[in-house]
């Protein structure tokens, strides 16, 4: 028995939380945007492309207008940048005063390269536009949601809350047989534009509660069309009529050639550089490369650099020999006393401002050489044989050698001085 009660409690529950459920919560469909995938998620015109290429035009895209499409094409040009280049302006009017047909928004109609030559000139919107809107607006709404004199802002939100009305007017004349009417959805722009003072009449206009939204003029033998931008856009073209409207701007007719131009892309300029001037380039990164290996700060030798050693008796010899041979005797005894007088800067405490006589007295005392025998040595000028050559050379590297082991030299007694030769001063 109490099993029964329980799940007769269970039962009762459950239908209690259905009931709630249902008058609680409302069911309703909303609609999910697909994510654009394959050319519709890069090209934001593809779907005006299909739709023109159904029609049975020929279709071409181009990543800028570096040339001009052929005459009596259509052009619609949506690049903000067409102009970057200052001959474009003129080449796309020849273009066009010889039958081709231009589209594009109006954001562009004021751009340097077009304002001495398109016919067009932007209207100045009447100030009782936004007054009558605004009474328009609250005459809709019931009495008792009037809250003050400000008009209603739609709900941006709201489904097709930017679509309207408009129509080609009787003076020009319709672009389909069914009707002068369009149901255009797409953002409202505050530029509208009417042919120039003393220039022909629009060969074509739609018109809505606001003013103009689209207009062509003749220029030469071919036209231009401004129109609002986003029925182009993949998420336009297939709202309202905003298809037929796109048909009717270009002129769509079975056979023509239309362009689309919406950006102007360029090649990456490094691969553009490379493929242009590969040679230089390499050259270029070879002689940079070199430049670089030989400032760069080396770690150390390649290998240990070999001690200093004194040279043998025949390396001295031969290399004495070489230097006279290719200099003359007067070079060797001209390095020779060279070495001398750098030891004695080193070694010799004012040695710099003393006068010849000086500087030769000065080693005599620092190494016990005889004074008279050393300037006889040190004397540039004096003439020698060779027997003279060899002993000043040998007296001169005596002096050097005396310096360089032993500094300043103590003079030794006047009684040694006489028996002190270069012989024996070598030999020790």
């Amino acid at each position: 028995m109490n099993a029964w009660v329980v799940r007769i409690l269970v039962v009762l529950v459950l239908a209690l939380a259905g009931f709630w459920l249902v008058n609680a919560t409302e069911w309703a469909d909303t609609e999910v945007s697909t994510p654009a995938s394959g050319e519709a998620k890069t090209n934001r015109f593809y779907g005006a492309q299909v739709l023109l290429r159904e029609l049975g035009m020929k279709v071409v895209k181009r990543d800028g207008l570096d040339a001009m499409p052929p005459a009596q094409a259509r052009l619609v040009l949506g690049s903000s940048h067409w102009d970057m280049f200052p001959e474009r302006g003129k080449r796309l009017r020849q273009w066009v005063e010889q039958g081709g047909h231009l589209v594009m928004p109006g954001y562009l109609v004021g751009g340097d390269q077009l304002e001495d030559w398109l016919p067009l000139v932007r209207e100045k919107p009447p100030a009782s536009d936004e007054k009558n809107d605004a009474k328009n607006d609250e005459a809709s709404e019931p009495k008792k949601k009037k809250r003050s004199g400000l008009p209603r802002i739609p709900d941006p939100s709201a489904k097709d809350a930017d679509c309207r009305i408009v129509t080609e007017p009787a003076t020009v004349p319709a672009s389909f047989a069914g009707g002068r009417g369009y149901r255009l959805c797409t953002w409202w722009s505050p530029s509208r534009y009417r042919p120039a003072d003393r220039q022909p009449p629009a060969l074509w206009t739609v018109a809505g509660s606001r003013g103009t939204e689209a207009i062509r003029v003749a220029v030469g033998r071919g036209s231009v069309t401004v129109l609002p931008w986003g029925v182009w856009h993949n998420d336009g073209i297939l709202r309202g009529d905003n298809a037929l409207f796109a048909a009717a701007a270009v002129q769509a007719r079975g056979g023509a050639e239309i362009w689309f131009v919406a950006d102007e892309a360029r090649e990456p300029f490094l691969l553009w550089l490379w493929q242009k001037g590969w040679v230089a380039l390499v050259l270029g990164l070879l002689a940079l490369a070199a430049a670089l290996w030989r400032a760069a700060v080396r770690f150390g030798p390649l290998a240990p650099s070999a001690g200093t050693h004194r040279r043998s008796m025949a390396e001295q010899v031969r290399g004495t020999a070489g230097f006279l041979h290719a200099h003359g005797a007067a070079a060797l005894h001209v390095a020779q006393l060279r070495a001398l007088d750098e030891s004695a800067r080193r070694q010799l405490r004012g040695y710099v401002r003393r006068d010849a006589a000086a500087r030769a007295a000065a080693i005599a005392q620092a190494t016990g050489l005889e004074p008279a025998m050393l300037a006889r040595a040190m004397d540039e000028a004096r003439s020698r044989h060779a027997g003279a050559m060899a002993i000043d050379l040998e007296v001169l590297e005596t002096a050097r050698r005396r310096l360089d082991a032993n500094g300043p030299f103590t003079p030794r007694p006047a009684s040694s001085s006489s028996s002190s030769s270069p012989s024996s001063s070598s030999s020790s």
